[in-house]
């Protein structure tokens, strides 16, 4: 962990902006070839929802951008899962417009996803080697690093600004990593594709708390290091 720094960007990073739409690019286009490269003559991919955004970044020893996520906010345009997802269930009282923000855009470089010893950063492989800590409970040690750095900013923020619900667009096998670990997203609509096959989730970030918090409790204590109290406890 004390190779990488997790951090929320500011709006005036414009240049820490630069290299997150880059490695979106590389991702996306080069790599999934779920988009074409030629679209982005800039060489960045940015869509209407980056101003609407919280974005998180990764940083490698040498400053280099190695993993991203942002956090949409409700604001004047639909949140992504709206659009794209017409079919949801979610119970008129789950959820209230104002406190659900959606996870968008987790891309891990594949530099690092492909470096055997660095971790997991999607899904459980052969490997990967689970372990049992003092009390019992198993945990994938090599999950930790990337994946779950850029989770702890999101919650951090999440809490600082109010949000108790997460939407996400995600694939089924990041959605079992995060609940091995108790964070359980429910499933609340049909696959669609957007970049990819995806499904569409629901996370009540209370019920996470309470879940890695009894669960795995020193994992808990890491997502809520450094935490203002007053947001730790609202």
């Amino acid at each position: 962990m004390e190779n990488f720094i997790f951090k929320k960007v500011n709006p005036e990073e414009t240049e820490l902006l630069k290299q997150i739409y880059r490695l979106r690019l590389e991702v996306y286009g080069r790599e999934c070839g779920f988009i074409k490269e030629e679209d982005y003559p800039e060489g960045l991919e940015t869509d209407e929802y980056d101003e609407q955004s919280v974005h998180f970044a990764a940083l490698g020893p040498g400053q280099e951008v190695i993993g991203t996520m942002r956090m949409i906010l409700p604001g004047r345009l639909k949140l992504p899962i709206e659009r794209h997802c017409p079919e949801i269930k979610v119970a008129n009282e789950e959820v209230s417009g104002v406190h659900v923000a959606e996870i968008s855009r987790l891309v891990i470089s594949k530099r690092l996803r492909r470096r055997k010893n660095d971790g997991l950063f999607y899904e459980p492989q052969v490997e990967d080697k689970r372990v049992v800590d003092e009390e019992g409970r198993e945990f994938l040690r090599r999950t930790k690093p990337m994946a779950f750095g850029l989770y702890r900013e999101l919650y951090q923020e999440s809490k600082r600004k109010g949000i108790t619900h997460w939407y996400a667009l995600m694939e089924k096998g990041l959605c079992l990593l995060l609940r091995i670990h108790g964070f359980a997203f429910v499933c609340i609509g049909p696959e669609v594709d957007v970049y990819g096959a995806v499904y569409p989730y629901l996370g009540k970030i209370s019920q996470i708390e309470e879940d890695v918090r009894k669960k795995f409790p020193k994992f808990f204590c890491y997502f809520a290091e450094t935490l203002e109290t007053k947001h730790l406890e609202s």
